[in-house]
Formats: C-alpha cells, sequence, structure tokens
C-alpha cells in the first residue's frame, strides 16, 4: 500500500482523460476505475456520478494507498452568467442540497453546491437565486468533503465548467445507472429523434473536452506535477 498519497476522485474517465493518459492504469474494481501517477504517490479514481459513486471511489481509494489529501475533481455547471464553460473553479466552501451541511475547502472560488441530480437550466437559476454566493453545481464534492473531514484529510474542490447557466440540455438524470454511470448508447438513441437538442449537445461536446483539459492543468498545477502534454 502506498502511504501518503494525494488521492484525485472525479465521477467520469473523460474528467481524468489528459491527465492520466501516461499513468499505469489499475484494476477496475467495483466500478472504479484508477490511475497511479508514474513518478510519485500520486493516485486519481473514476466512479461514476452521485453520492454512492463517489464513496466507492473513496473505498478504492483506501485499499490502494494511504490518503494524504484528497481533490474531488471534474464537470460543473455554472451558477453565474459570467462563468464561462471551460472556466476553472477552486471552491472555498462546498454545500450538500440534501442535508445542508457546509464543508470548508483549500480555494478562494467561492461556493460550490452539490446536488443528487444533473441540474437543468431552470434548477440552476433557481439554485443561483437561493445560494449566495454559489458559483456552480456538481454531484460528489459534498460526499467527498465529509469523507475526508471523517478522515482528517487535506480536502480540495477544482471543477471545470461544462455548462453555462443558460444552457438548455435533454434531462440527463433518466439515464445515470444505479451504479452512477452514464447509459451513452440509450441517450443517443433518445435524443436521436429530438433534432432541436443537436447543436446544443454538439456545443456541449465540445465545452466538456474544454472543461476536461482546462481542469486537468489545473489540477497538474495544483499538485506540482508536469502538465498533461
Amino acid at each position: 500500500m502506498m502511504n501518503d498519497a494525494i488521492v484525485i476522485i472525479a465521477a467520469m474517465p473523460g474528467e481524468l482523460k489528459p491527465l492520466v493518459r501516461s499513468w499505469a492504469a489499475l484494476e477496475s474494481v467495483n466500478g472504479v476505475d484508477g490511475w497511479q501517477h508514474p513518478a510519485g504517490p500520486i493516485m486519481a479514481f473514476a466512479g461514476g456520478m452521485g453520492a454512492a459513486a463517489a464513496t466507492r471511489a473513496f473505498a478504492r481509494a483506501t485499499q490502494v494507498c494511504q490518503p494524504l489529501t484528497m481533490l474531488s475533481v471534474g464537470w460543473a455547471g455554472a451558477l453565474r452568467e459570467e462563468i464561462a464553460p471551460g472556466s476553472v473553479i477552486k471552491a472555498s466552501m462546498v454545500r450538500d442540497l440534501n442535508t445542508g451541511e457546509m464543508y470548508a475547502a483549500e480555494g478562494s472560488g467561492g461556493l460550490l453546491l452539490t446536488s443528487s441530480r444533473v441540474a437543468s437550466r431552470e434548477e440552476k437559476h433557481r439554485l443561483a437565486g437561493t445560494y449566495d454566493g454559489s458559483v456552480a453545481v456538481d454531484m460528489e464534492a459534498a460526499t467527498l468533503a465529509r469523507l475526508a473531514l471523517a478522515n482528517g484529510l487535506g480536502f480540495r474542490a477544482i471543477k471545470a465548467v461544462s455548462d453555462s447557466l443558460e444552457e438548455e440540455l435533454p434531462d440527463m438524470n433518466p439515464f445515470i445507472t444505479a451504479q452512477g454511470k452514464f447509459a451513452t448508447a440509450r441517450f443517443v438513441a433518445h435524443v436521436a429523434t429530438k433534432p432541436r437538442y443537436w447543436s446544443a449537445l454538439s456545443q456541449f461536446g465540445k465545452q466538456a473536452s474544454l472543461a476536461a483539459n482546462n481542469l486537468c492543468n489545473a489540477i497538474a498545477d495544483e499538485i506540482g506535477i508536469e502538465r498533461p502534454r
């Protein structure tokens, strides 16, 4: 077991792809993919969307290393008009929308909200109007912040914006499996007959790719390793 490791946890492998391209892949266990940095005690995991998946990812991390600090990373939806897709946010606080619990994070970028669902345009507007200082919404950070606190770990939440406040996309929640995975084939079949979404989804794909690249550069800078090539 690797001692005193930096642990990076995302929901989707695509969020980490630019960062871990040259890292050693670990065996996938219980739906959690993992990677180990080639030159130091740094591990990355992607376990799926939502609280249960984040918990599984953390459990997998503790099987292979002794975490010292944890980074919750990935895509998020913007809650301010001026926050454009591709922007990177290093949250200062995380709020669990289910419980109301608040957690400190080692950043200065404002309040990150954690929801149990992918937030629609209407929901993002509601959240922005309800929670002063909120900048973005994700689905895992509060769970990971709670686990970090319970285990005495340092905690950072670094998110990259994949969709703006005004973005209107089809409801993705029915396509998230019980394991927190995204059922891409079912989703594609669903939107194939809904041309009104095609342009927005194409744009969203480009934004998600930009966000992943910017996110992985920010992670590399944060933990002091070379940026991905």
